[in-house]
């Protein structure tokens, strides 16, 4: 508050009305009179003014400083999922933010592995539709995972390269927040699809070997895999269906691998092809069943199903085959059943005994069925023995013993065994049913002869 201070000057009352009054008595004595008071005048001397203070109050504005927050990282921001999940061989998406509050500056994301390189494929991208949104983008590779998953850590590095508006642009440019986003990748858990079976038409003659394929779509693995998916067919045990006065019979036991093409084929886009063979040559066609059980003597073929499943690390698709075998052969001639054995040719060993059962059979239970082998030139000459069955004479149970020697070569050991068998129905003999088992050095030696050898050295 100011103090201003206003003089004003003051006359002497004496001097005022000397100049303004007559006088009314005698000059003389007045005379002294103004002379006494004169003199009292000029002793006092001049007349001080009086001082008269008036108070005048005027307003002052203060001014404050308000001191700027200093601009640090605070104000770069990252906002993201910890973790992001996917799958190998499937594509996926995600979104986080990542942007600046300094007003006009210019922010620039980079990523870069923790412990590594970015993975192959991975992409951070800018969203051209969405302010501040960046899309992380990836289809893992085949394989990315060893185990079940495999964490990968992303670091994220924000950083100013343009301070903008900010009052302190020398401290605000190279500004960086970091954060990081875990990427967890697993293994594919989608089971096979789409199995189709190929080349068996819904009926098949007897007596013949049909090569058809399965194709599958197993995704999670391609032709590099080590482990490749397992196939194999069985019956489903359905055997009556509703509306059908006969049985179907196990298809499954005429499925044998193709030996040219033992091998699963990668055909590309995570499907595999299968060749097999449906042998209905060397493996006896059952007779035709009646709903009850009992042999329909009527049909002229039999009726199977088989189930064919794709199975890998525990996921499974299948498809159901049915079709029918159509007779070629009289119904009385027996038929041989090496189903056991599973496979075009018997493959051995020098040094290996093998002991392999089998049996030949008639439709017809009355019949009697005869067995006959012819002399073969393998080393070690393999033997066939049979016997009447403990349902009758109408099924033998054979047995093939057959030990190779140590010093056979493989073509001692490559060649068939030779086989024939009829039926007898009321003194009437039925067409002759023959059977050729081919056999084969077995690729890889066991080592049987070695193993003998050190025993007898010992």
């Amino acid at each position: 508050m100011k103090m201003v201070k206003n003089f004003i000057l003051v006359v002497p009352a004496a001097m005022t009305l000397a100049a303004c009054n007559g006088w009314d008595k005698s000059p003389s004595s007045d005379l002294e009179t103004l002379r006494a008071q004169a003199k009292v005048v000029t002793q006092m001397g001049p007349d001080k003014p009086r001082e008269i203070i008036k108070t005048v109050v005027t307003t002052k504005t203060d001014t404050k400083t308000v001191e700027e927050k200093t601009v640090d990282a605070s104000f770069l921001n990252i906002v993201n999922e910890p973790v992001m999940a996917f799958s190998e061989g499937k594509a996926a998406t995600y979104k986080f933010r990542a942007f600046t509050t300094i007003p006009g500056a210019v922010v620039k994301l980079t990523a870069k592995g923790a412990t590594e390189q970015l993975p192959e494929g991975l992409s951070i991208q800018l969203s051209k539709t969405e302010k501040d949104v960046y899309v992380v983008s990836w289809t893992p590779a085949l394989y990315t995972v060893k185990a079940e998953s495999r964490l990968i850590k992303v670091n994220l590095v924000l950083s100013v390269v343009n301070p903008g508006q900010a009052p302190n642009p020398e401290a605000v440019k190279g500004l960086t927040a970091e954060s990081s986003i875990v990427l967890l990748v697993t293994k594919t858990q989608q089971a096979p699809s789409n199995v189709k079976v190929e080349g068996l038409k819904s009926e098949i003659n007897e007596g013949t070997l049909t090569p058809f394929t399965v194709t599958v779509t197993v995704p999670g693995i391609d032709g590099k895999a080590v482990q490749k998916p397992v196939i194999n067919a069985s019956f489903d045990g359905v055997s009556v269906t509703a509306g059908n006065s006969f049985q179907e019979l196990d298809g499954s036991r005429h499925i044998i691998a193709d030996l040219n093409k033992k091998d699963p084929e990668y055909l590309g886009d995570s499907k595999w092809k299968y060749s097999l063979i449906f042998d209905t040559k060397n493996i006896s066609v059952q007779p035709q069943l009646a709903k009850d059980g009992s042999i329909m003597k009527s049909a002229d073929g039999t009726r199977v199903r088989f189930v064919v499943k794709v199975n890998n690390n525990g996921l499974e698709a299948s498809s159901l085959v049915q079709t029918k075998i159509r007779y070629n052969k009289s119904i009385a001639a027996p038929r041989f059943d090496l189903s056991g054995i599973a496979k075009q040719a018997l493959e051995i060993s020098a040094g290996e005994s093998v002991s392999l059962k089998f049996f030949a059979l008639s439709a017809d239970k009355n019949a009697v069925v005869k067995v006959e082998t012819k002399n073969s030139a393998l080393a070690g000459n393999p033997q066939v023995t049979c016997a009447d069955s403990a349902t009758g004479s109408s099924k033998q149970d054979c047995t093939l013993t057959w030990t190779a020697p140590c010093d056979a070569t493989a073509e001692q050991l490559t060649g068939a065994v030779e086989m024939t068998a009829t039926s007898t129905v009321d003194g009437r003999i039925s067409e002759v049913t023959s059977y050729s088992l081919k056999t084969v050095k077995a690729a890889a030696d066991k080592g049987l002869c070695q193993e003998a050898a050190k025993t007898e050295a010992k």
